[in-house]
């Protein structure tokens, strides 16, 4: 088996976890979304999130983990089994979020952004594409499809999923005006560099997720401190926001008092790296992004839905033999 094939101690890779039922999860979601309304899907979804949350040993220990390195900062607090259920509520939660908001039910004044809602969808004055950094703590589905259907702004949303094509068919359903694209990408190759520069040059927006490790290449991470512990965080985002030369924004959409509120701060101008010291400029931004994170997941933990271990270190199965 090759190097570059990798396992995480004790679980699988967060990839493998999601992947499985993700796409027929949310297909009947919306399918009963749009027969019977969001009280029924609540109703529905219940007994089947308190069965998961028992069931899935492994999610719930990860969720418990996150919950005791939050506690370890705050010596007060304690843990218990059900610390964790809110996030599985709040998943639940925020999935008929994403299809109210598809849906048109969350429109542009239901939103609070930071500086103002035009300052958000005017980050490109000058009508060149930006590169957000977004991440599994809160809903920025939301502010994806409020995007895509309240301004003449294409967002590409690069997932991992291979049903990439099949949930873009469930946008047009609810929406076919929307102006969100998901592609499927496993790595950034220069085919997959170029496309996404062309879609930049065209004022589009690209939107990466930053807080987990590549789908490929496991081990092609940088170990930064988040919450007292070293995890391993992709270097992906920061080499692709290289190439595209343009402009870097962190954004999460993180509900409070019933009313979702986008935090967005501009990273960079641009993130350059020199062939010579790459490692440790990589590290540089790795560690101002996961700062700016850790902030947020103290603020709103029970919005945290990274239902693996995030701190694992990839374990080559060539060593693991």
């Amino acid at each position: 088996m090759s190097r570059g094939e990798q396992k995480v101690e004790g679980q699988s890779h967060w990839a493998d976890i999601e992947e499985a039922g993700a796409y027929w999860g949310l297909k009947f979601l919306a399918w009963i979304y749009r027969l019977f309304g969001r009280l029924i899907c609540q109703i529905a979804m219940f007994p089947v999130l308190v069965f998961f949350y028992i069931f899935l040993t492994n999610q719930r220990s990860s969720i418990l983990s996150f919950y005791e390195k939050l506690c370890d900062a705050a010596p007060t607090k304690t843990v218990s089994f059900w610390s964790g259920f809110s996030n599985f509520l709040n998943f639940g939660t925020a999935a008929l979020d994403k299809l109210a908001a598809w849906n048109g039910d969350i429109r542009v004044e239901d939103v609070n952004t930071t500086g103002g809602i035009d300052s958000l969808f005017d980050l490109d004055p000058d009508e060149k594409g930006v590169l957000l950094f977004v991440s599994h703590l809160g809903n920025v589905e939301v502010i994806r499809a409020v995007a895509g259907l309240n301004f003449d702004r294409v967002v590409n949303v690069l997932v991992h999923t291979k049903h990439a094509g099949k949930f873009n068919n469930i946008l047009k359903k609810f929406n076919p005006g929307s102006q969100l694209k998901l592609i499927e990408v496993t790595e950034v190759n220069p085919a997959v560099a170029a496309d996404l520069k062309s879609k930049i040059d065209r004022g589009e927006w690209v939107v990466i997720a930053a807080d987990r490790p590549p789908v490929r290449d496991r081990h092609n991470v940088v170990q930064v401190p988040f919450l007292g512990n070293r995890a391993p965080f992709a270097i992906g985002p920061y080499i692709l926001a290289h190439i595209l030369e343009c402009p870097v924004y962190t954004v999460a959409c993180l509900l409070k008092h019933g009313v979702y509120n986008v935090i967005w701060e501009k990273m960079a101008d641009q993130i350059k790296l020199s062939r010579k010291n790459r490692e440790e400029e990589v590290f540089y931004w790795a560690v101002k992004y996961s700062s700016w994170l850790e902030e947020l997941a103290q603020e709103y933990p029970e919005q945290w839905y990274n239902f693996f271990d995030f701190w694992s270190k990839p374990v080559e199965l060539d060593h693991a033999k």
